[in-house]
């Protein structure tokens, strides 16, 4: 390898990394890294529509967690999110689009 290739070569892998970026970064152009890879609910209502619940599945604490849902690939996908701190994503239950269609 010539030092002129090396030199190139270096200079894209430098370019490369100062263009990447890490959780909990958040930049310009509005991109949201998740911190842990934890789904926060501010990210979730921000991002992917949904409609809220009253209540959720009977497995889930209501004093612990709440619920919304989707509706993608002929299911419906409700998401339960913690009280606690920053409300973290804890469980996806999906559902069956039938004629028992949410039976909580």
């Amino acid at each position: 390898m010539t030092r002129t290739t090396f030199l190139a070569a270096s200079m894209m892998v430098c370019a490369t990394a100062a263009l990447s970026s890490g959780a909990g970064e958040t930049k310009a152009e509005g991109v949201s890294f998740l911190v842990d890879g934890a789904l926060t609910y501010e990210v979730f209502e921000a991002s992917i529509e949904h409609v809220d619940l009253a209540g959720c599945p009977a497995q889930f604490d209501p004093d612990v967690v709440f619920c919304r849902m989707t509706l993608a690939s002929d299911l419906a996908h409700v998401f339960a999110f913690s009280f606690d701190g920053d409300q973290p994503l804890l469980a996806v239950k999906s559902y069956e689009l039938d004629d028992g269609f949410l039976p909580f």
